[in-house]
């Protein structure tokens, strides 16, 4: 059965309404959290929380600019949004394909792993039968403590500006969830050069838009260089020698060339659900080590079906008489320079201690992103918040910020706190497991809320 359609004029919530939840951010993280919203309702004797979720884009997209031809994700479909929490949900990717007309032309391909384009069509699907809980277009810029008589916060004001007008919004929550991604993170001191030379230094939170922009003439001998030794970069590497046959391709790598994922069956038990638990009871040193060990299952490493098809290419090339791409190992971006119209990094050999600069026309920074639990958005919530001895803010088990007594709304994380609940936190595997842990929190907030109103009682 295909998921329903909602009926807006029924059940879209108001303007004014206080919510029981503003999710921000429509991506994954509360997608996933919607459907446990609503299979909540649904459910017999199920609790019907309000709520509301703001994107800033829009429309559903995810990741656009890394929508490469040919590249798949990495977890298998087994992981969507809801089947390890629900297994028998109508939102499941099976589902999916089965009212798309693809379900077994899909199995027959005898592969789990579909591609970044199909996974994305999956969540947009997903997105448009939940459409009505969501406002696109709709930029969150901070949220603020609502003031009660007493001093006490128990409801809190999201303030959004409509992108497509420039008006300023408000809404009222009882609890928030921030869930808008990571921030895309470039080596200290690497800020693009002013003017349109700027335009061809590219994150690649921002490749596919910037560099057909950029770098129309798909035949010129345009010369890059990509930063990066995880998957991003490998994929971007790849991209670009496709996508310009002509160009000059440099990769650059921390390590001694692209490491494969560790995949193997003990190490992914890291994302086991049970595992959130252990980690999150360790003493903080023993979180480090413990995140230490596992850095190979998710930082600058590669799928090894990618790194063979790289050095196959790169063989290729070679074999042709070629010499327009390369793989330098033990490279760090020290520095960026501009000398007229050229793009000039500089670079350390971090073995040999020797520098060297690659002049190009455009650099690629598959670098990454910034996760910090202390959100720009929450900047004016902060006072409210206990803190951890680092001094950042403190993470409960159930993904709510830790609060002071005078903060009685809930302020919830997604994506936020690997260093409190451990690796799984940026990837996809344990999504429906976290949207279960928060709604639980939320029911029993909502429980609480309801026992302290007094009964009326009759004349």
């Amino acid at each position: 059965m295909s998921p329903q359609p909602l009926d807006a004029s029924a059940r879209s919530p108001a303007p004014d309404a206080v919510h029981d939840l503003i999710g921000l951010g429509f991506g994954p993280a509360n997608l996933s959290l919607a459907i446990a919203l609503e299979e909540e309702a649904e459910s017999p004797g199920g609790t019907d929380l309000s709520r509301l979720f703001l994107e800033a884009r829009p429309e559903h997209c995810w990741h656009p600019d890394m929508l490469l031809e040919n590249s798949l994700i990495q977890i298998t479909v087994l992981k969507d949004l809801v089947m390890v929490r629900n297994p028998r949900s109508r939102f499941t990717f099976l589902n999916y394909l089965k009212e798309e007309g693809r379900l077994f032309e899909f199995l027959n391909l005898r592969d789990l792993f579909p591609s970044r384009v199909e996974f994305n069509d999956y969540l947009g699907w997903v997105a448009g039968h939940l459409g009505v809980r969501a406002r696109y277009g709709r930029r969150a810029k901070t949220i603020r403590p609502v003031l009660g008589p007493d001093g006490e916060v128990a409801t809190l004001e999201v303030v959004a500006r409509d992108e497509a007008t420039g008006e300023e919004e408000r809404y009222r929550a009882r609890n928030v969830v921030v869930a808008t991604g990571g921030r895309p993170w470039a080596p200290p001191g690497i800020e693009p050069p002013e003017g349109p030379l700027g335009e061809r230094v590219i994150h690649s939170h921002y490749f596919m838009s910037r560099i057909e922009e950029q770098f129309p003439d798909r035949r010129a001998p345009h010369r890059f260089v990509v930063v990066g030794s995880g998957q991003s970069g490998a994929e971007l590497f790849h991209c670009l020698l496709d996508r310009y046959p002509n160009a000059d391709v440099t990769a650059t790598v921390r390590r001694y060339g692209y490491k494969p994922v560790d995949e193997s069956d003990f190490t992914n038990e890291v994302f086991f659900p049970e595992m959130v638990d252990f980690f999150y009871d360790l003493p903080e040193d023993k979180r480090s080590e413990v995140l230490d060990s596992f850095r190979e299952v998710n930082y600058s490493v590669v799928d090894h079906p990618l790194i063979r098809k790289i050095y196959r290419r790169l063989y290729e090339e070679r074999l042709a008489g070629k010499h327009r791409a390369r793989v330098l190992p033990y490279q760090k971006l020290l520095a960026l320079e501009v000398r007229g119209e050229t793009l000039v990094p500089r670079f350390a050999h971090l073995i040999e201690g020797s520098e060297r600069e690659i002049p190009c026309d455009g650099l690629i920074l598959a670098t990454g992103y910034r996760w910090d639990k202390e959100h720009p958005l929450l900047d004016e919530l902060a006072p409210y918040f206990e803190t951890d001895a680092r001094g950042g803010y403190r993470v409960l088990r159930d993904y709510r910020l830790a609060p002071k007594p005078e903060l009685r709304a809930g302020v919830y994380l997604q994506g936020y706190c690997e260093e409190s609940h451990g690796i799984s936190e940026t990837v996809l595997s344990l999504l429906p497991v976290r949207a279960q842990d928060i709604l639980d929190s939320l029911l029993e907030a909502h429980a609480g809320r309801r026992a302290a109103v007094p009964l009326a009682t009759g004349a």
